[in-house]
């Protein structure tokens, strides 16, 4: 499913080019805003950097009805949520969301409300679904920007064929017992661990590599530390 970011009337310009930076970070290329094409200032291209293609080709539209004719799910979105007292905004987070995305088609359209109150009632009727971020108590409505971050990241991730660290090859089962049995060989012959120690020492390298997910780099790089090459 194709997402698209869907601004209601926003505020503020560098807020606008921080969304279209995060758009193009994620893989995200259509910006619909309600609201007229002044908020595209200076200050909005200076804060998109490398970003200035999604605005250069962000649609415009008078009212949300408008933005969304042709979006297959719509989705709503707020800090603010009320439970069981408002249906409306009883949300889903960001990850179910992306779970929910591996299994539609079409064109989900990610709609953001005002910096100040967010989206109404009557905005959030015309949505499929509410989705909400989870925060601090103490602080929790986020930065506009930030809010697209992290819903974007959540379905970047959820879209990867591959594991984002493929490249990295995990140790052998081979290879940890080879490096175990070099640092025990090395605790044995080190002089400076008392003796009453020494097997304590094995005991903790040991939990520790079996926690760990080392490569197959790291494994040989300890192991030439630890064999003094």
């Amino acid at each position: 499913m194709r997402a698209v970011v869907i601004l209601v009337n926003p505020k503020y310009s560098g807020n606008v080019g921080a969304i279209a930076r995060n758009m193009m970070n994620f893989g995200v290329n259509e910006l619909r805003i309600v609201g007229d094409r002044s908020i595209l200032n200076d200050e909005a291209y200076i804060r998109a950097v490398h970003a200035k293609e999604v605005l250069n080709n962000a649609k415009f539209y008078s009212n949300l009805e408008d933005a969304i004719r042709d979006i297959d799910f719509v989705v709503g979105t707020s800090g603010a949520i009320s439970g069981d007292r408002n249906i409306k905004r009883v949300p889903i987070t960001p990850r179910e969301l992306a779970e929910k995305h591996k299994t539609l088609n079409g064109t989900m359209g990610i709609v953001f409300g005002r910096e100040d109150d967010g989206l109404s009632n009557k905005e959030l009727e015309l949505c499929d679904l509410f989705v909400s971020t989870p925060t601090s108590k103490e602080y929790p409505i986020m930065n506009l920007s930030h809010a697209v971050s992290v819903i974007l990241y959540e379905l970047y991730v959820s879209s990867l064929e591959t594991p984002y660290n493929v490249n990295m090859r995990e140790a052998s089962k081979l290879e940890k017992d080879v490096l175990l049995n070099i640092f025990n060989e090395f605790v044995d012959k080190n002089k400076y661990i008392p003796e009453y120690r020494k097997e304590l020492c094995k005991t903790i390298f040991k939990r520790i590599i079996s926690r760990a997910f080392i490569s197959g780099k790291e494994a040989n790089t300890l192991m030439c530390v630890f064999k003094g090459k």
